[in-house]
């Protein structure tokens, strides 16, 4: 069982629900509603009772980032990640996403084949569907093959915004 540290950040869309292990942020969550869904999806997980002090370092270095980000004085994000065990082509595709650059845009097929996998866009769009840390791994720079901007889990109002606040839409 994996402990969780969890912290609400407040940001321009909203406040984010961000949880932490001691190796790192796990999970980033828009909103209460969401973060339950996330840890229904991994029973594995459960909330700390005491907060612990690594896990607290990690939220706070990822809230100032977070931050940073949304005053547009950040591009990259180094706070550390526990990936919680993910595997497969999921894991590598939501790994891939940090290599798509702020302020630009991929296509789900563009991301399958920058993951090696050219055929696998469907599988790319359920990375992003998946992927368990929106913002910090950029799954709102994935759209459409026609340009649009394809569903995101935090509505997309909150994928333009974060398109227009870089630059890219």
């Amino acid at each position: 069982m994996t402990e969780l540290t969890w912290q609400t950040h407040p940001t321009p869309i909203g406040e984010l629900e961000i949880a932490a292990t001691d190796r790192g942020i796990a999970l980033v969550a828009f909103g209460r509603a969401e973060a339950e869904r996330k840890l229904r999806m991994h029973p594995e997980l459960r909330l700390a009772t005491d907060a612990d002090a690594r896990a607290q370092a990690h939220l706070q270095l990822a809230a100032r980032q977070i931050d940073e980000y949304f005053a547009r004085e950040r591009r990259e994000f180094s706070v550390p990640l526990d990936l919680l065990g993910a595997t497969g082509f999921l894991a590598l595709a939501q790994q891939t996403l940090a290599r798509i650059p702020y302020g630009e845009t991929v296509s789900y097929g563009e991301l399958a084949e920058m993951t090696g996998h050219p055929r696998a866009a469907r599988a790319a769009g359920t990375a992003c569907a998946t992927n368990p840390l929106p913002i910090l791994r950029p799954c709102h720079r994935v759209v459409r093959a026609d340009g649009s901007l394809g569903q995101y889990g935090g509505t997309p109002a909150v994928k333009r915004f974060l398109l227009e606040l870089e630059g890219g839409a």
